[in-house]
């Protein structure tokens, strides 16, 4: 049976004109249940109630008002399917009180008043003969005249979201929100310059601190992802109306997503996965959050291992404890202790990445001399000593950018109360005199004391059980052991087991499936297992399988994650002799199969806040799920179980498998060493067959020494799937080919990135011809035969049940 329909089948990605009259139905009744009457169209007089929605022809999006918090309320667009996700605002400066209303006036005026008639906002359109306001299916709201022309639109009034068929024309702006929970007009900014480029910058273009390079008329130069012919977008650059703009669409697979310059600064691309109800990050810039400008504000130190990323330096306090806690951080932090010249002070010693404009520099000195010139200047703030160029720099003034990174070197030492020190370090001397005192006075009750201790920890005990619901950082949740049993009709049904674990179906209490991975010879304390689980489940991607939650429970350590139907494409691949028939992947599966793998790989590697190394790239760890969508597995697995039990696993495997020479030879291994992994699973994805064959008759057979050899003679149509019978893409496959050996290259400084590899096979970037691996030409040379002798020899062994 083939898969020859399998990229008509991405339902949970179709476009809203795809969605059926059922569907529909569901939109308009959710949408009267949770936001009162539905208004199919506001004509002159009409007044928008605070419980009523205009919503689009098929219900993809809704006019309406939404609260967030008394007296908060804002006229905006949300989707039908995540009335949370506000696509645009009218108000956003402005918030309306409870009961607010939209009026749209007989002089054809757009107006939101108040309860009292005040006005609070206005479209600016009276007197414009309109006639009527639509909602359309685009997501704009648009005001038009007899016979239909356009006089207003909500997508020329940009607020911090940029979806598909909205413009962007030359000079216009995102505008960030304040925080989270504040949507008013934020610090930052997303801008189309005269260059047409993107910039990201604090307002008004003030300090740029990402760019997207200059449009080539294909790509963005430092974004090419974002626009190739196999990428989720399409971008244009248009001028028919003498200002220029760009405008971009989703493939017709890819279904819902948008552009959005969140209230940290950075740009994030969110995809809709119409299966789990969720949205997925599946881009992000800058890939440093510490990188956006003045992030953290005066005096904040930016840490992007931590979350939230902003922090004061001890002796140090928010401006505005309450924006502070809510994400706003723009007025940073204050000194705790106030500038008194009598007082003592000490330096506390922070990493920091620009001292400001504040700064006075000394050359020629030692730093004693700089400590003591900051000492005897109470305005002095800190100071900070470059002993390659016995450089003093004396910060006056706030600094900005503060950053804690271990690549950075250089210290800054900042200015904090002494005496309030010395004071925390008595008052603690006289706390541990005072416990010693109560220590021998109470001897006598020690054995009272054990027993109650442990009751305490029985009685604890019981209660973590109960509370097994708990989630860690609001992502993952906290299941009992004996709940994953029931779950999993006590670990019955097998998926699959590998050298981390073994991996059962299950189903929770609320029907939905999940695959209950138990782990083996986990040597990992309660606290560090929950440490790196939680780092583990805050990492979320289309391309990566989602970690539901985790049991840690006495020796029990396990892992739930999301249930991919289709399991492993090692079982599509590779299907047992004897097991039933199976479907046949079809050269586009494939090929998106291998593209989302390239995908959730370069997110570990490049734009998670530190590189992941996977470690195990193979078929086994990349899952299907029910569109066959490629979803990698087991990522961070290689810090959580540690390196040296991974690579004993993984060595099993055999030299000639999916191991990088470094592996072996014992040298530091890198992010190569996934790239290697990857394009020896990229031979296996193109040719279905294994890249050693234990069973063949040729005892030197390693498939990609005869592929390259193929390769090397222009032909490439040997090298796919016979399965296929001939249906494939010639000029993917001599890419995905190509590709392929750059990732095997022996050499790890020869191998490409992998965000490079998604460039080659996304289009972006040329594929020229590899060069030819030691290791293979290790083989040729072991053989005692010429080169040509040795791929005389060399014949495809055939597959169990295939003809001669």
């Amino acid at each position: 049976m083939k898969l020859g329909l399998i990229s008509k089948r991405f339902c949970s990605y179709a476009s809203a004109a795809q969605l059926t009259s059922l569907l529909l139905l569901l939109i308009a009744q959710y949408f009267q249940s949770s936001h009162g009457q539905i208004v199919e169209r506001l004509s002159l007089g009409s007044i928008l109630q605070a419980n009523q929605t205009l919503v689009s022809r098929n219900g993809t999006f809704a006019l309406g008002f939404f609260s967030l918090g008394p007296d908060r309320n804002y006229l905006g667009v949300t989707y039908g399917f995540s009335k949370s996700t506000h696509i645009w605002m009218a108000n956003r400066n402005d918030p309306a009180k409870n009961g607010a209303s939209l009026t749209f006036s007989s002089d054809g005026n757009m107006v939101i008043n108040n309860p009292d008639q005040t006005r609070v906002w206005m479209s600016g359109t009276n007197g414009k003969n309109i006639s009527s306001i639509v909602m359309e299916e685009s997501g704009n709201v648009v005001l038009k005249q007899n016979p239909g022309k356009v006089i207003w639109q909500s997508f020329d009034h940009h607020a911090d979201t940029w979806v598909p068929g909205m413009n962007m024309y030359l000079g216009s702006n995102l505008t960030s929100s304040k925080s989270p929970v504040d949507i008013a007009d934020g610090r930052f900014s997303m801008q189309m310059l005269q260059t047409t480029e993107f910039v990201l910058s604090l307002w008004n273009n003030s300090k740029q601190y990402w760019t997207s390079g200059v449009w080539n008329g294909q790509v963005f130069a430092d974004v090419p992802e974002m626009s190739a012919k196999t990428s989720f977008y399409i971008f244009s650059l248009l001028n028919d109306s003498g200002r220029p703009y760009f405008t971009w669409s989703g493939k017709q697979n890819i279904g819902y997503s948008y552009f959005i310059l969140e209230s940290d600064g950075m740009i994030r691309v969110r995809i809709w996965d119409s299966i789990k109800n969720k949205w997925y990050i599946i881009w992000t810039q800058p890939k440093d959050p510490c990188q956006v400008e003045h992030l953290c504000g005066q005096n904040g130190i930016c840490n992007s291992d931590s979350v939230p990323f902003c922090k004061c330096p001890q002796g140090f306090k928010p401006v505005d404890p309450t924006g502070w806690n809510e994400g706003d951080w723009s007025l940073g932090c204050v000194a705790s202790f106030g500038v008194d010249c009598s007082m003592n002070f000490s330096f506390l010693q922070h990493t920091y990445y620009d001292p400001g404009s504040g700064a006075r520099v000394y050359t020629g000195q030692n730093q004693a001399w700089c400590q003591n010139q900051c000492i005897s200047d109470c305005a002095c703030l800190g100071f900070s000593f470059d002993g390659s160029t016995n450089n003093c720099s004396l910060q006056y003034g706030p600094f900005f950018n503060g950053k804690k990174s271990p690549d950075i070197v250089q210290n800054f030492f900042l200015r904090s109360n002494a005496q309030s020190l010395l004071s925390n370090n008595g008052s603690k001397k006289r706390s541990r005199s005072w416990i010693i005192g109560l220590a021998v006075a109470v001897g006598c009750a020690v054995l009272l004391l054990v027993t109650l201790l442990l009751w305490q920890s029985l009685r604890r005990k019981r209660l973590e059980e109960r509370r097994s619901s708990q989630y860690i950082s609001g992502i993952l949740k906290k299941f009992s052991y004996k709940e994953l049993q029931t779950a999993t009709n006590n670990f019955s049904e097998k998926l699959g087991a590998g050298g981390f674990g073994s991996v059962y179906k299950g189903r929770l209490r609320d029907q939905s499936m999940v695959g209950v991975k138990m782990l083996h010879q986990l040597k990992q304390g309660d606290k560090d297992f929950r440490a790196e689980v939680n780092t583990i489940g805050m990492i979320q991607h289309i391309n990566l399988v989602r970690l539901r939650g985790f049991c840690a429970e006495n020796e029990h350590r396990l892992l739930v994650y999301d249930y991919m139907p289709n399991e492993s494409l090692n079982k599509l691949l590779f299907p047992r002799p004897r097991a039933q028939q199976q479907a046949v992947l079809d050269w586009d599966t494939r090929f998106t199969i291998a593209l989302g793998t390239a995908r959730g790989i370069t997110y570990l590697h490049e734009q998670c806040r530190n590189c992941i190394i996977h470690c195990d790239i193979k078929p086994d760890n990349i899952l299907l799920d029910a569109n066959f969508f490629a979803k990698v597995s087991d990522f961070g697995m290689a810090k959580l179980l540690g390196r040296e039990f991974s690579r004993v696993i993984t060595s099993m495997r055999g030299t000639r498998g999916y191991l990088a020479p470094e592996w072996l030879s014992g040298l530091p291994i890198t992010a190569k060493a996934d790239v290697y992994s990857y394009g020896m699973t990229l031979l296996e994805i193109v040719s279905g067959r294994r890249n050693t064959d234990g069973k063949s008759t040729s005892n030197k057979w390693f498939f990609p020494l005869w592929a390259f050899q193929r390769a090397q003679l222009g032909d490439f149509s040997s090298l796919a799937d016979s399965k296929m019978c001939g249906n494939f893409n010639e000029e993917q496959l001599k890419k995905a080919v190509w590709v392929a050996f750059w990732c095997i290259q022996d050499e790890e400084t020869s191998r490409p990135s992998m965000g490079r590899v998604l460039q080659m096979l996304e289009g972006t970037l040329e594929v020229s011809d590899a060069p030819f691996p030691k290791s293979l030409l290790l083989l040729e040379v072991e053989s005692n035969r010429s080169p040509s002798q040795f791929y005389m020899s060399l014949s495809m062994p055939k597959l169990e049940g295939e003809e001669e």
